[in-house]
């Protein structure tokens, strides 16, 4: 038996070596099922677009009004991302706090891609196909990352009334929808860009400017849902936000907040430059590029009590295995989607900035990129009765915190820092 020990003892520096290669084992060992199902539910979306797309591709120049977009003649623009037709077709305005004088919402172009032209909204980017595509991968990586589409504990049997906030395409509320049939689910966004056609009975959509307040009377839900809001809320409207979150939520129900900051991490030279670029183009449009690492401490200034928090490390590149693979491509489609900012910010122009992204993808797989999500979650407190006050209740103050994160699932046992 000892002789066998030291047979296979390992010498220092290759023992070393060895637990660096344990600690990136997370992404080795993924489950091979769920990340099948992942890549059939984006083949079924991704489908479900194709033969529209194969159909009105002729016709993107037709659909962006005028002859010029923002400078750049309709000529250069080659993809289906413009195309208002087949948005008209697949998502309508169904309800609007901000506008009730037409069901169909103005659009602007930048560089090429659909914004929402909404007044007073901070939104960064874009609403068209090729961004709700990415939005979709990004459901299915992070929903893979989180173990769940939910970090807090969703109990159908309380949860009745579920509020979804920047729902985007629907991806996340579509698949609660179909698994919880006894809930009702309602997702709001800025745009309208989920479908209008196929969807679950106990699934509803608004359009709503969350930064005018939300348009729900108070203790409304039993869960609300918000997450991937970071380039949308201006670091002077996240109180408010926060607030308002709290109001539409029932005494006793959960609040879930998720975000994955602006700047990665392990990035390279080029990356880095690009990302300190990004950064301030955001602080200057009013952004809390931080607001990811702050989401514990806002819920728990909200007076929001049993907070609790984590953060999964997820790779970004082919050294990730499959999830890293997924989050490249994320990002490939992020860049594009970032494409007219970044050029306005630096003056590049196409060729320049199709080069620059070429090398940022040799540096995900030379320095090992990954970026960190954040989520936090808590319960809304239910009011203490004071003899001195009967005309308004009041809510309990939650007690100091002595930990605040939890231990994550065996996934999110990451071998990386909280950056």
């Amino acid at each position: 038996m000892g002789s066998n020990q030291s047979s296979i003892r390992i010498p220092k520096k290759q023992q070393k070596m060895t637990q660096q290669e344990l600690q990136r084992q997370y992404q080795r060992n993924l489950s091979e099922a769920q990340l099948a199902e992942h890549q059939q539910k984006r083949m079924a979306l991704e489908n479900s677009a194709s033969f529209a797309r194969s159909q009105l591709l002729q016709q993107d120049m037709k659909q962006i009004p005028g002859g010029i977009v923002n400078g750049h003649a309709p000529s250069i623009i080659t993809s289906t991302a413009n195309n208002d037709s087949f948005y008209h077709q697949r998502a309508t305005t169904i309800h609007s706090t901000t506008d009730g004088k037409s069901n169909r919402q103005n659009y602007r172009w930048i560089d090429g891609r659909r914004h929402h032209n909404t007044e007073g909204a901070a939104y960064i980017m874009p609403n068209d196909i090729d961004e709700m595509d990415r939005l979709h991968l990004q459901h299915f990586v992070i929903r893979h990352a989180f173990n769940g589409n939910t970090r807090a504990k969703f109990d159908n049997k309380i949860h009745k009334d579920v509020l979804d906030v920047g729902c985007g395409p629907g991806t996340w509320i579509l698949e609660m929808s179909t698994e919880h049939t006894e809930t009702n689910f309602t997702g709001i966004d800025i745009s309208a860009v989920w479908p209008t056609e196929i969807r679950p009975r106990n699934c509803r959509f608004q359009v709503v400017n969350v930064l005018q307040g939300l348009p729900f009377e108070d203790n409304t839900f039993d869960f609300v849902h918000q997450r991937f809001l970071i380039m949308g809320y201006p670091a002077k409207d996240w109180p408010f936000i926060i607030k308002e979150l709290i109001r539409v939520t029932k005494p006793g129900g959960i609040i879930e907040l998720t975000e994955i900051p602006i700047v990665s991490n392990a990035n390279g030279p080029e990356l880095t430059k690009l990302l300190e670029v990004l950064e301030q183009g955001c602080i200057a449009r009013g952004l809390d590029t931080k607001a990811a690492k702050k989401l514990e401490g806002m819920l728990r200034e909200g007076g929001i009590q049993e907070v609790k928090a984590c953060h999964a490390s997820i790779p970004v590149g082919a050294w990730g295995a499959k999830v890293g693979q997924l989050m490249r491509e994320n990002s490939a489609g992020m860049w594009s989607s970032l494409k007219g900012l970044i050029k306005e910010l630096t003056g590049m122009n196409d060729t320049q900035y199709e080069a620059m992204i070429k090398r940022i993808f040799v540096e995900y797989e030379h320095y090992k990129c990954y970026v960190n999500c954040y989520c936090a979650w808590g319960v809304k407190p239910h009011p203490v009765p004071r003899p001195e006050e009967s005309s308004s209740p009041s809510y309990s103050i939650p007690p100091t915190p002595t930990s605040s994160s939890t231990t994550s699932p065996p996934y999110l046992q990451h071998p990386h820092p909280q950056h």
